[in-house]
């Protein structure tokens, strides 16, 4: 029987050193295929996170902790540690924590990614939830920041987006209040963040939540293109 053209066999599996409950494959079998090892890659988790709701704390936590979006170690005894698998099940906890107390949380989160991730993501989200609502920013309403603790602002500029994706997706504002939110967001972070924050930040709202933004509605976009623009294009390739 010959496979149709538009037919490609693809098969996964797991290498013999990671305890995947594997065997080794015949070698005139595995002569038929050709070997590819995938790694786990932020930048193409964060694309795919954005567009399925993964929670922003967990985004915004990894947008700074990139090493710890894998931390798999084959020699280690542990049971839990942390992959994009795992990371994804902290997402569902923290959409229900509404109805656990913090210890039983702390706990399952740990059972996910391991305690001592836990932890630094436990005290991540402390100080995190010390910032501005990013509603209160988009308003307008808030123009300073109070707490400059570079992974909490990470997370902000995450919050932010997440916001700004959510009204113009879901038809909450029309365009003209759209892009005076997106003003509001380039303002803040031009007045409160390092560049390479910034930078990030407008990469992320452009690039990865792929928002609607059209530079000739921002008043300020003169501005930000005259002092961020090349860090930007760099940042691109």
């Amino acid at each position: 029987y010959k496979l149709p053209d538009n037919v490609v066999i693809v098969a996964a599996g797991n290498r013999d050193s990671d305890k995947g409950v594997t065997y080794r494959m015949p070698m005139p079998l595995a002569n038929r295929f050709i070997h590819l090892e995938m790694r786990a890659d932020f930048t193409s988790w964060q694309n795919w996170a954005a567009n399925k709701g993964i929670h922003k704390d967990v985004v915004g936590y990894l947008s700074f902790a990139k090493q710890d979006l894998y931390d798999f170690d084959n020699k280690g005894s542990s049971r839990a540690f942390a992959t994009p698998r795992s990371w994804c099940f902290v997402s569902d906890l923290l959409k229900d924590e509404d109805n656990m107390d913090t210890d039983t949380q702390f706990n399952l989160v740990a059972g996910a990614i391991g305690e001592g991730l836990a932890v630094k993501f436990s005290a991540h989200r402390k100080v995190a939830g010390r910032m501005p609502e990013p509603s209160d920013i988009l308003s307008g309403k808030v123009k300073d920041l109070q707490v400059k603790e570079i992974s909490a602002m990470y997370s902000l500029t995450i919050s932010m987006c997440y916001e700004l994706k959510d009204s113009i997706d879901n038809k909450k504002v029309d365009n003209k209040k759209f892009h005076e939110m997106a003003e509001n967001f380039f303002t803040y972070m031009m007045n409160n963040f390092e560049t390479e924050l910034v930078v990030m930040g407008a990469k992320i709202a452009l690039k990865t939540y792929e928002l609607p933004i059209e530079p000739t509605q921002l008043k300020n976009f003169d501005e930000f293109h005259k002092k961020y623009g090349k860090y930007i294009v760099e940042a691109g390739n």
